[in-house]
């Protein structure tokens, strides 16, 4: 899923080129609540507090430790840090009044970013989480039932405003606490520039983020129309040193997950020796790899189906082990393991 944060380029007060320097430093600000916008940030009609009172009066039950834990859940808001970025119905950064009000009318520009990487970016997979924000007229109740489902109670907690806000369609990145976050180059995928963003900070940009696969785009008006729409104004692409034939694999199946990157690919070369599915293996890795990665060799697109299916019994189990050809984990680097085992 890509999300969209749209930035300014100068800090007026003293011309300090903040939102640029960040980017080209892999960098963002998770902000507290109290720096948000929106003073109804977080509000919400405790229930909770209520439901507990009458539960402790009805059954005569000591509830102190768990009015002490809801406490504790309410308390989270003062460390949290929160990233806002907002969705599209497009493919590009189309929203009229977010490039008004958050990228310096234009004067600014637009970031795409893979939310899943700037997820995968945590080392810790507790420590940051994410809620799409919904839209109300009221405020939200929170009661005993909503702490059995996660999300809705983190909804109703950290991403419930009023409709004011709707056009935004906002969705927020959590993190245990406010502050400076390092994200994987691999996380930002364009960059869009307003209308009237000046050349020297376009490439500033450009030129800062080379080596990188990010493309660059300028936003223009449609004639004719109030709309927006990008055109593509170049790509900077990463310099790999051995770059794979196209003919020579197929990518199959990925399974990732927060630490680690699956690769199965369907390997096309006719030399099937340790030292070349070594090399290969590396390649491949450098290419495609945005974190530790396992890479599995097959000969033979049939298996596909087999892939991931687990347990495997009888055919089916002999069928991937006959067609499974070594296997390169991101543990061992420097060896593969061909299979059948020698």
């Amino acid at each position: 899923m890509i999300g969209y944060k749209y930035r300014a380029n100068v800090i007026e007060e003293d011309n300090y080129l903040r939102d640029i320097n960040s980017v080209l430093k892999d960098e963002l600000w998770a902000s507290s609540f109290d720096n948000l916008n929106d003073p109804f940030e977080a509000t919400y009609v405790d229930d909770m507090t209520k439901e507990l009172s009458i539960i402790e009066q009805a059954f005569k039950v000591d509830m102190i430790n768990v009015q002490s834990s809801w406490n504790g859940i309410m308390e989270l808001k003062k460390s949290l840090g929160i990233y806002s970025l907002s969705l599209s119905e497009k493919d590009y950064p189309s929203h009229k009044l977010m490039w008004t009000h958050y990228a310096d009318s234009h004067h600014g520009f637009c970031i795409a970013y893979d939310i899943e990487k700037l997820i995968d970016s945590e080392p810790l997979l507790f420590n940051v989480d994410h809620v799409k924000v919904k839209y109300v007229e009221g405020l939200p109740q929170i009661g005993i039932r909503d702490v059995a489902q996660r999300a809705n109670l983190m909804e109703k907690l950290f991403g419930t405003k009023t409709k004011d806000w709707e056009y935004e369609k906002e969705i927020r990145l959590l993190y245990t606490n406010y502050g400076i976050k390092h994200y994987s180059p691999f996380a930002l995928k364009a960059i869009y520039f307003g209308l009237h963003m000046s050349e020297q900070y376009q490439n500033l940009i450009i030129d800062g983020l080379q080596n990188r696969d990010v493309k660059f785009h300028k936003m223009s008006k449609v004639e004719g129309s109030y709309e927006l729409s990008p055109i593509f104004i170049c790509e900077n692409k990463r310099k790999i040193e051995a770059k794979l034939p196209l003919d020579s694999y197929e990518i199959l199946k990925t399974d990732h997950n927060h630490t680690t990157e699956n690769f199965h690919v369907l390997y096309k070369g006719s030399q099937i020796d340790e030292d070349t599915l070594q090399r290969f293996s590396s390649g491949f890795r450098e290419e495609y790899a945005t974190k530790q990665a396992n890479i599995y060799l097959y000969d033979d697109k049939g298996i596909l189906d087999l892939i991931g299916k687990y347990p495997l019994f009888g055919d089916d189990k002999q069928r991937l082990a006959n067609h499974l050809i070594a296997v390169s984990m991101f543990d061992v680097l420097d060896e593969v393991w061909l299979y059948p085992y020698k």
